[in-house]
């Protein structure tokens, strides 16, 4: 695919992957400081992880590593997107947020979204995370809820790799300690003692900047390679 966008614009073309991208922007301009292997969690209407081992990028023999969203987590029949049923991202990440959310409004349940007199059906994530930073209690109770999910995928995960620093980025680390303090707690209930004592756990400092940063620096280091 790159030699075909090259063809048509001239100049040499990099194609990376957004969480990798993301991992590599927070490793190299954001929270990172001495820690060498280090996972990122985007967390946004799907999940992916982006994987720092020994201070560089981790892509797996077929460069789909990360794919973190669609570890078989639970026994459910919800189809996910990849075709799959049970994944994790079926009920943890921000499309099964969104469906969660417009269910409970359909039960009854009350929120600013409702008061706002915002259709279920119209609601997106986005809107889910302003009532959020705005205190809503609904937002903040199904966050609650994905966050404990999130933190037993992230157990798994410390337990596999037992990681220096684990970063919280994408679009529900917007919410900051509405994710990070149910994940967290979950991860102190799954993972073990000695691993977990050994990783930090701490949201994105470049936010929605960190996939732009990482990918420019990512391009940087390769022409220079190629140089």
């Amino acid at each position: 695919m790159s030699k075909v966008i090259e063809a048509s614009v001239g100049i040499r073309v990099f194609l990376e992957n957004d969480s990798r991208a993301m991992a590599y922007g927070e490793f190299s301009s954001g929270i990172v400081g001495d820690e060498k292997d280090v996972l990122f969690l985007n967390i946004d209407y799907g999940i992916g992880m982006g994987i720092m081992i020994n201070g560089q990028l981790s892509y797996g023999k077929s460069g789909y590593s990360g794919e973190v969203g669609h570890i078989p987590l639970f026994q459910n029949e919800i189809i996910c997107q990849c075709g799959k049923k049970g994944c994790l991202e079926t009920e943890a990440a921000g499309w099964a947020l969104v469906n969660m959310f417009r269910e409970r409004l359909l039960q009854g349940s009350s929120s600013l979204l409702s008061l706002a007199k915002l259709s279920p059906q119209d609601i997106k994530l986005e809107d889910i995370i302003e009532a959020a930073q705005k205190d809503d209690v609904l937002s903040i109770e199904l966050l609650a809820e994905i966050g404990e999910k999130l933190g037993r995928a992230i157990a798994l995960l410390i337990n596999i790799f037992n990681p220096e620093l684990v970063i919280l980025g994408g679009s529900l680390s917007q919410t900051q300690e509405y994710i990070r303090l149910p994940i967290k707690s979950a991860v102190n209930k799954y993972s073990l003692s000695l691993v977990n004592n050994d990783t930090q756990l701490k949201i994105s400092k470049l936010g929605n900047s960190a996939g732009v940063i990482g990918a420019c620096l990512l391009v940087r280091d390769r022409l220079l390679e190629i140089a």
